[in-house]
């Protein structure tokens, strides 16, 4: 990014810090809005996650007259969609913006908006002010917004998305939608550093290059997958072995007091045996000694 600015002389800017109002997205229209006050003729923001690949061409030229705000259409009629289930939609990690009363009351209102209940953050919240709800599960677009007539398509090269949306001959890559952030950061460096050698490549490389870094993310993706799944069912199976093993030691001590009750039943028992017996050995004890002397006494008696 910095070889960019200086190539086509633009200030560059690399905001960083811990006392942000808002959290992750929400940074970059901070900056944006800090910016829109300064002495410039537009703004040009990239997230942090995009790789400038060549310098060759300013995207001043991209500029469409009238138009206050650029950002790419990730859809079929302008880049090659290879992710199912895509839904078409303009991304907010590139945003050209043009310095005027329009922008920044657009980006204040943005801010105003705040977080919408979506997991696309600032981006969302963007689309909505724009009147593009559908894609956002949010109901129908709104065409007549009149934020959207100073809307116009960047070109999908200066924001191509290996893997999802992707431009022939890129010169933006932008690392959107990959959750785990090892492997985007992993894509970042190897696209970074070999850049500068595919810049002085021919455009037919480039795009072979492009192909190949969109494949690197899909398989990058599936392993992520693979391996959240595999983590998933590990930690299912784990709390499962837990589970069983809280039951086996509930069963044992279920056991342990059966084992003592029956052990106490069998005391009682042993008890009342022997009490039996002791009283068995009482009564014949007592039959001999008492009934003898009583039938003597009788005959004894009856003699007389």
């Amino acid at each position: 990014m910095q070889s960019f600015a200086e190539a086509h002389g633009y200030e560059h800017r690399f905001t960083h810090g811990d006392h942000w109002k808002r959290p992750r997205g929400w940074l970059k229209i901070e900056v944006i809005r800090a910016a829109l006050e300064d002495d410039f003729d537009f703004v040009l923001w990239m997230d942090v996650d995009a790789v400038m690949l060549r310098n060759d061409v300013d995207i001043r030229t991209a500029m469409v007259d009238g138009a206050h705000l650029h950002m790419a259409w990730h859809g079929p009629e302008t880049s090659e969609i290879m992710a199912a289930d895509f839904v078409p939609h303009f991304n907010s990690g590139v945003m050209l913006v043009r310095v005027n009363d329009w922008s920044r009351a657009f980006f204040k209102q943005i801010w105003e908006t705040g977080q919408l209940r979506h997991p696309w953050f600032d981006q969302a919240t963007i689309l909505h002010v724009l009147g593009y709800d559908g894609c956002l599960g949010l109901g129908p677009d709104r065409p007549d917004e009149p934020n959207r007539s100073r809307l116009a398509r960047l070109d999908t090269a200066w924001n191509s998305i290996p893997g999802l949306a992707t431009a022939p001959d890129p010169i933006v890559h932008h690392y959107a939608g990959i959750s785990n952030p090892a492997t985007r950061l992993k894509m970042i460096e190897v696209d970074a550093m070999t850049a500068p050698l595919r810049e002085q490549m021919s455009p037919q490389l480039r795009q072979a290059f492009a192909r190949q870094f969109s494949l690197w993310r899909e398989d990058a993706a599936m392993r992520d997958w693979v391996t959240g799944e595999r983590d998933s069912a590990l930690a299912e199976l784990q709390a499962l072995a837990a589970e069983r093993q809280g039951y086996l030691a509930e069963r044992h001590g279920y056991l342990a007091e059966r084992a003592g009750y029956l052990a106490e039943r069998d005391r009682y028992l042993a008890e009342r045996d022997d009490a039996r017996a002791q009283l068995a050995a009482v009564r014949s004890s007592t039959s001999w000694r008492l009934t003898a002397p009583l039938r003597w006494s009788k005959r004894l008696f009856q003699s007389r």
